[in-house]
């Protein structure tokens, strides 16, 4: 019976002993990354970064511009050879002055007129869009959604399959619902 004791009180010494407590860490600024930030950006813009970068390292991600005309600024790890690259949200390669220094394919945009209409699907959608169709309609299935441009400002058309309780959305490519 003591030895039975003994040994309990040994176990729970040495379980006792192997507790630590963990350090505490404050993080200040948001844990993001290049790779983070590149993710949530629009499909077209992600493309035109592949399609002029391919797998270089990306140092830095930012935003440039106004709300209603956003430009995207990538910054790579080799500058002599990958120089600040900037994107239009419809994946036209811009100067550094902001003109239009290659434009975006014709299956993106019908960059002729400047403004132009593509079907897309649920996985081509920036994630802000995808979130606002999740809130406002949580059960209805989606019929069709359709990439509009008017400038630099991508729209997206979500009808889905029962109009009469699920109202067709107009969503902005930042997840801002315009009706």
């Amino acid at each position: 019976m003591k030895t039975h004791y003994l040994c309990c009180i040994i176990m729970a010494a040495l379980l006792c002993g192997c507790a630590q407590n963990e350090p505490e860490h404050t993080y200040y600024r948001p844990l993001t990354s290049p790779g983070g930030k590149f993710a949530l950006l629009p499909p077209a813009v992600q493309n035109t970064v592949r399609a002029q970068a391919g797998m270089t390292e990306l140092v830095s991600v930012s935003r440039m511009g106004t709300e209603e005309s956003p430009v995207y600024m990538f910054t790579f790890s080799n500058p002599d050879i990958y120089p600040t690259l900037f994107v239009a949200p419809d994946g036209s390669v811009l100067r550094p002055d902001m003109t239009v220094a290659v434009g975006a394919s014709v299956d993106t945009i019908a960059a002729s007129t400047g403004s132009g209409i593509g079907n897309v699907k649920m996985d081509d959608l920036p994630l802000p869009v995808v979130v606002k169709i999740r809130d406002q309609e949580p059960t209805a299935e989606v019929d069709s959604l359709t990439r509009l441009t008017s400038g630099l400002a991508i729209y997206y058309s979500v009808v889905f399959k029962d109009p009469a309780h699920h109202p067709r959305l107009l969503i902005r490519d930042n997840g801002s619902l315009i009706q």
